[in-house]
């Protein structure tokens, strides 16, 4: 399967989490993180407007223009808070989708479980220091990848500034390593939750890059809808990206435990 059948197909496990939300009543499983990732984005919202705010002010506080016309002022001040607050919301929104990461861990952790006792149909009740550890993995994975996408995303930022006629590529760039980042860190959970170590989960997640890199492609426009995309997007994308691994798994035959034989009953 190659990269852009991989990319069509994380897109369509979208819909295929929808329909294994809806076939296995499990709606109720979303209220929790929902209310937490709204909390999330709200603070994060808020911080960004009081920063912007800041920085425009401390600008005209210690910068005195040329100009005394009002007017003039006045929409230079509406301008700069504008750009400045687009840049400050930008930022922002790479730290919201971390923090989401990082603060949704033990919800992320608990609702793989969910879905991966569902398809496979082992319910029997998850240990305690299993459960620790996934969410410890899930925030040690998504701390190492942040640290990788800013260094990365920095040098893409440089780099356009030396080679003029990159400048137009790097927003598009910077936009699928975050997507790489993201989708990987999904994709773990699920990993995670079938026994994979860390280095045999990286080897599976880098032979899936379409998929990985669409599922975070789709996490990251679907996360800009308002409301919605806050309240649900998080979730969709972890559902999505374990039920789309079992897919390509199922495909070469490769199933996640030797009990897990009915493991793709949520794909039909």
């Amino acid at each position: 399967m190659n990269f852009l059948h991989q990319v069509n197909t994380s897109w369509l496990f979208y819909y295929r989490a929808y329909r294994f939300l809806e076939n296995n009543n499990l709606w109720r499983v979303l209220i929790v993180p929902a209310i937490v990732n709204l909390l999330i984005s709200a603070m994060v919202v808020i911080v960004a407007i009081k920063t912007s705010g800041v920085i425009v002010g401390f600008f005209f506080a210690n910068v005195r223009l040329a100009s005394q016309d009002s007017d003039l002022l006045s929409f230079i001040h509406g301008v700069m808070l504008v750009v400045v607050r687009g840049m400050v919301f930008f930022l922002y929104l790479k730290i919201y989708r971390y923090l989401i990461l990082l603060f949704m861990a033990p919800v992320f952790a608990r609702i793989s479980y969910k879905v991966q006792s569902i398809v496979s149909g082992n319910a029997n009740k998850a240990q305690a220091s299993a459960y620790l550890h996934n969410c410890m993995r899930g925030i040690r994975i998504a701390l190492i990848n942040l640290f990788i996408e800013v260094v990365l995303s920095t040098i893409i930022i440089l780099i356009s500034f030396i080679i003029s006629w990159l400048i137009p590529l790097a927003p598009l760039l910077i936009l699928i390593i975050e997507s790489w980042f993201m989708g990987y860190a999904f994709a773990d959970y699920r990993n995670a939750q079938c026994g994979m170590n860390v280095q045999d989960s990286r080897r599976q997640i880098r032979s899936y890059t379409g998929l990985v890199v669409g599922n975070g492609l789709i996490f990251n426009i679907f996360i800009l809808i308002p409301i919605v995309g806050v309240l649900l997007a998080p979730m969709f994308a972890l559902i999505a990206s374990g039920l789309s691994i079992n897919h390509l798994e199922k495909r070469k035959e490769v199933l996640c435990g030797s009990d897990q034989s009915t493991l793709m009953m949520a794909d039909s």
